[in-house]
């Protein structure tokens, strides 16, 4: 709108007098934060309004202080700008009509000395004389045709997000709870009312600002008037209730007769629904309601709508976790500021999904749906509670000790474990763990808070269920989980990144002549500065986290493509590269699907190939293993046990897994020098693998008196520091292509 230069002559100045000044005297400051003084002229740039904020100097007046329009400079789209003098500038846009004919200018001015200078960030400028531009264009249209402009202003409002502008364009509004609460406290002060009240009654919610300069009488009466018979009204017709003459039907019949003024707007959600009211009421004799105050009224309530479907579940109608960190984001600053202390509770609902297999998904939702209502009945009202997905909630208890928030969460605990699920056969009993971590001057910011309280509630389940932890910075069991979470973002992220680096070792034949060499993958992180890090690092929380499907994948697409590369040059020298496989893997949807597309697209001889499985993850994934591991097999790669002799059924698993090596677990092999014990296990995994057929493969091999036993026993293979370090892969390689170039020469 702004900006156009196609002027008719249609307009006149008189267009300015249908304008309240005294509404702009509030709105301005607010749409400018950072301006000192603010000027309305009419298309002539004879002054009509100004003011200033260091005095509260409101004034009309007309034909006065005219200045050349030659002054005004075009620097920012849209805008003009002029240099007052070293400290002082202004800006401008021009205020059009619906023809986009002038009807004047408005004229922000700025104090480089005492402000901040907003010239430099022309994007929010401009949007703020947008939003300035389109109010005072509606006021105006308004007089003259409002049926028609009504549904203009509505949709404009909307896009624009006139008078609540959102987090994106003017960085001091809050979001979330915070929002609402300033939202209704905007519909009282932009449309200088006496009350303006929020309620979603499906959602247990209610807000409400007064004006404590003309408050009208007996509020408590009123707001029971609104959330019962003004409600009802309202959500069976789902359309505006304004109530401003005296003798409306609807005064008597929702209002009880009283003698203020109100308009009631429906908040509704995305398919239309009544969810919730936005109301404003004002003393009769000091406002009545116009239909640009409706229209302003329906921009607030589509915003609370907004703000309700973004920041709110719809399930229990309880905040959800957005809605609930931009909370934890305000309550952290305050916390900083004014050195508080709060309780961050974390509650998981104990086996939820025992009532969905068993009731079915419906029974499951009533269930998250009383669990909500047991914590708003024992929450504070200055408490804050929120879904945060599934069956797990969050609770901010404000002002809150560390001893009162395990007192408050083992009454919702005790709560929780109250309720039943029953049907026709079955009666299950409810129980929930929760976990408390503190916010105070001295948290990290709402991820690390957020995490400890989830940590604190995964050592309470995992300690039986049914209890309360607290995170302790001395508990070193929470301490290194916390570690973990901090380490499985750092996962994610390098998976997303390529952030890993591949290494491998090499695998040694004992009897040169009968065997191959092998050389099993490894995986590095990629730390800071160039650092490289080891698996132990990073491994633990990626097993936790249910990360290590999406690392074996990395790993296999990346060594299959870097061996494919240079496979042709290598071949000759008959190389096998030994891959790691999780056991989570195996039992995940779809990994047996990729395993084998990336080996047909790879190119390399399927028999070079080799997957190393623990034996712990084959026993404890046996029938999946023996699925993955013979259509696997069936191309022609390779099986290897790895850590073999750690269990206690070792031997008796061997019968059904198509297994090629099997690979002594390091504690034996480290120790067979000095124990006889070690030494004897080595000898009798030999031997079962040998009767089985199955060629074997030393682990921790670290000096020559280690690698002779193990030749004199028959082992096949050894592997360790002793006989060669991992080392990049694409070392590795090249090393391969020389030794297939000297051959061939």
């Amino acid at each position: 709108m702004l900006g156009r230069s196609n002027w008719s002559n249609e307009m006149t100045t008189t267009a300015l007098d249908s304008l309240s000044m005294m509404k702009y005297q509030r709105l301005l400051p607010r749409i400018f934060p950072a301006a000192s003084r603010f000027e309305i002229r009419d298309r002539k740039n004879r002054l009509y309004w100004h003011h200033v904020i260091a005095t509260c100097e409101s004034i009309v007046q007309e034909n006065e202080d005219v200045y050349s329009d030659t002054d005004w400079i075009d620097e920012v789209p849209g805008l003009g700008k002029r240099q007052i003098d070293d400290s002082v500038v202004q800006f401008r846009s021009a205020i059009l009509n619906r023809g986009h004919a002038p009807a004047g200018w408005l004229i922000a001015e700025f104090d480089t000395t005492n402000s901040i200078p907003m010239e430099i960030a022309g994007t929010a400028l401009s949007r703020a004389f947008a939003d300035a531009g389109i109010v005072l264009q509606g006021e105006i249209e308004l007089q003259s045709e409002c049926n028609q402009l009504a549904a203009e202003l509505t949709e404009r409002y909307e896009e624009l997000n006139l008078v609540y502008a959102t987090k994106d364009h003017v960085e001091y509004f809050e979001e979330g709870h915070e929002a609402l609460i300033r939202l209704v406290q905007n519909c009282a002060d932009y449309l200088d009312v006496g009350l303006a009240v929020l309620i979603c009654r499906d959602r247990d919610l209610i807000l409400h600002h007064v004006d404590t300069g003309d408050p009208p009488p007996n509020i408590e009466d009123i707001l029971e008037l609104i959330s019962g018979d003004v409600y009802d009204r309202v959500e069976s017709r789902a359309r505006c209730l304004i109530i401003n003459e005296s003798d409306d039907d609807e005064r008597d019949r929702v209002f009880l007769g009283r003698t203020e003024n109100l308009i009631a707007n429906p908040v509704l959600d995305e398919l239309g629904t009544v969810i919730g009211i936005l109301v404003v009421v004002a003393r009769k004799t000091a406002h009545t309601f116009s239909n640009g105050d409706r229209n302003l009224l329906e921009v607030m309530t589509r915003k609370a709508s907004r703000i309700i479907y973004t920041h709110h579940d719809s399930l229990t109608g309880l905040m959800n976790r957005s809605g609930f960190e931009s909370t934890l984001v305000s309550t952290l600053a305050a916390a900083r500021t004014n050195n508080q202390q709060h309780c961050v509770l974390h509650l998981d609902l104990d086996q939820l999904h025992v009532v969905n297999d068993l009731l079915g998904y419906q029974e499951g939702d009533n269930l998250i749906r009383r669990a909500a209502k047991v914590l708003r009945s024992i929450l504070r009202d200055s408490d804050f509670v929120a879904r945060l997905g599934g069956d797990e909630f969050g609770a901010l208890l404000c002002n809150c000790s560390a001893n009162q928030g395990q007192n408050i969460a083992r009454k919702i605990r005790k709560a929780i474990g109250e309720l039943t699920v029953t049907s026709a056969r079955r009666r299950l009993d409810v129980s929930a763990s929760i976990g408390i971590a503190m916010l105070n001057n001295k948290t990290d910011g709402i991820v690390s808070v957020l995490a400890s309280s989830e940590i604190a509630c995964k050592a309470a389940k995992e300690a039986g269920r049914n209890r309360v932890q607290v995170f302790e910075e001395d508990n070193t069991v929470l301490v290194r989980r916390s570690e973990e979470v901090e380490w499985s973002g750092r996962v994610q992220e390098a998976l997303r990144e390529n952030g890993f680096l591949l290494y491998c070792q090499p695998v040694v034949p004992l009897n040169q002549s009968q065997h191959s060499q092998h050389f099993e993958m490894l995986v590095r992180m990629k730390g800071e500065d160039e650092d490289v890090l080891l698996p132990g690092v990073f491994m633990p929380a990626a097993e936790r986290y249910q990360l290590m499907p999406m690392l074996d994948r990395w790993v296999i697409h990346h060594s299959l493509q870097s061996i494919s590369m240079v496979w042709p040059e290598i071949s000759s020298v008959d190389p096998v590269f030994c891959i790691n496989l999780s056991g989570q893997s195996l039992t995940n949807p779809g990994f047996q699907s990729f395993v084998v597309d990336e080996l047909r697209q790879a190119g390399v001889a399927f028999r070079n190939i080799c997957f190393e499985i623990t034996e712990t993850a084959a026993i404890g994934n046996i029938d999946e293993a023996i699925v993955f591991m013979n259509a696997i097999k069936k191309l022609g790669c390779k099986f290897a046990l790895d850590d073999f002799g750690a269990g206690l059924s070792s031997f008796g698993y061997l019968k059904v897994l198509p297994v090629d090596y099997l690979k002594i677990d390091g504690s034996f092999v480290r120790d067979m020098v000095s124990d006889d014990v070690s030494r004897s296990m080595v000898q009798a995994i030999y031997q079962i693998g040998r009767t089985m057929g199955l060629l074997t493969i030393a682990e921790f091999v670290e000096d020559e008196q280690t690698r002779e036993l193990l030749r004199q026993i028959g082992v096949d293979y050894i592997q360790g520091f002793g006989v060669g370090k991992p080392a990049p892969l694409a070392g590795i390689l090249d090393e391969l292509q020389g030794i297939s170039s000297a051959a061939l020469a």
